[in-house]
C-alpha cells in the first residue's frame, strides 16, 4: 500500500492556503486561492478549498490518483454558523479522509505543535482560542458585532474616521484623504459600497491605515493603537482563563505585534507553526486514532 500523504488547509475570510506533506513532514506542494469562509456560502468555500488543494497536488508532480492517499485537515472560518458542520460532514470530498474544524482551532494546533497555549487570530476577523478539555474562545462572534482589532474592524473604523472629516467634524489628514479617494470623495459611493461590502472588503482598507500609521499620521496611529489594545485585551482574557502563553497568528499578526502595549509583550511568544501545520496535526491524530 502506498504511503499516506497529509494536506493542511487554512481557509479564512481573505484567502485559502493548502500544503501537502509526506508523513515525515517533507513539503510536496502548496496552493493558494480565494476566501474560504462558510459565511460566503458552502459552495464558494469548498471551491476555494479544492482550488488550493489542486494547486498543491499539481506542484507535487503527482497525478490525480494521489487524492486517494491524502488525509486532509481542513480549517475554515465560519464553521460556527447554523448548518455549516452538517454541510461539511456531508461533503463528498475526493480525499481518503478529511476532518473539519474552525480555522482558529487549526491555528492553535499549529502554533503550539499540538501543545498547550492560547492564540489570538489577527486577520480579516479576530478571535482568542485556547484548549482546556474543550475549545475556549474569546470574541470572534463575527463582524461587525465582534472581531475587535481585526482587519475588517480597522477598515470600518478608518471609514468612520474619514467620513467625519467629510462633514467637518474632524480635520482631514493624508490618511483620511487616501481613504476618501478610494470612493472619489463621494459619500453616496460609500453608502452604495457599504450595502454590499463584506468583512473581506472592509479589511482591504486596513493596509491604508498601517501605511499611514507607520508614516506617523496621528489619526492612523490612533486606530492602530486602538486595535492593538483590543488584541491585547483578548490575549489577557486567555491568560486569565489559564493559557500559559499566547501567540499572535494571522495575516496581521506581525504588524500588530509592533503596536502591542508593553504590559502584554512578555506573555507573547512566536508561533511554532501555522494553521496548515495544525490541519496536518489534526489529520495525523485522527488517522492514528482510527477516527
Amino acid at each position: 500500500m502506498a504511503d499516506p500523504l497529509f494536506l493542511g488547509v487554512d481557509g479564512g475570510g481573505t484567502g485559502c492556503r493548502a500544503r501537502l506533506e509526506t508523513a515525515d513532514g517533507k513539503v510536496l506542494g502548496t496552493g493558494r486561492s480565494g476566501p474560504a469562509s462558510m459565511r460566503f456560502g458552502f459552495a464558494a468555500a469548498l471551491y476555494s478549498v479544492m482550488t488550493a488543494a489542486q494547486q498543491a497536488v499539481r506542484e507535487s508532480g503527482l497525478g490525480d490518483e494521489v487524492y486517494s492517499r491524502i488525509h486532509a485537515g481542513v480549517g475554515l472560518a465560519g464553521t460556527g454558523i447554523r448548518g455549516a458542520r452538517r454541510a461539511l460532514e456531508d461533503w463528498e470530498h475526493p480525499f481518503a479522509s478529511a476532518w473539519f474544524e474552525g480555522d482558529g482551532y487549526m491555528a492553535l494546533l499549529g502554533a503550539f505543535a499540538g501543545g498547550d497555549g492560547g492564540i489570538v487570530v489577527c486577520g480579516t476577523g479576530s478571535i482568542g482560542i485556547m484548549w482546556r478539555g474543550q475549545t475556549v474562545r474569546v470574541g470572534g462572534y463575527g463582524f461587525p458585532v465582534s472581531d475587535e482589532g481585526s482587519g475588517a474592524d480597522i477598515g470600518l473604523n478608518a471609514l468612520r474616521m474619514a467620513l467625519r472629516t467629510l462633514d467637518g467634524r474632524d480635520d482631514p489628514t493624508p490618511f483620511t484623504e487616501d481613504v476618501m479617494a478610494k470612493f472619489s470623495h463621494d459619500p453616496v459611493e460609500i453608502v452604495d459600497w457599504m450595502d454590499r461590502a463584506s468583512s473581506t472588503d472592509y479589511a482591504t482598507l486596513a493596509p491604508i491605515v498601517v501605511q499611514h500609521a507607520n508614516a506617523g499620521d496621528e489619526r492612523a496611529v490612533a486606530l492602530m493603537r486602538q486595535a492593538a489594545e483590543q488584541i491585547a485585551e483578548i490575549a489577557e482574557a486567555l491568560r486569565k482563563r489559564g493559557a500559559p502563553k499566547v501567540a499572535l497568528v494571522g495575516g496581521l499578526s506581525e504588524i500588530m505585534q509592533a503596536w502591542l502595549p508593553e504590559r502584554v509583550r512578555p506573555h507573547i511568544v512566536p508561533p511554532a507553526g501555522d494553521a496548515m501545520s495544525g490541519g496536518i496535526i489534526l489529520a495525523k491524530r485522527k488517522l492514528a486514532a482510527g477516527a
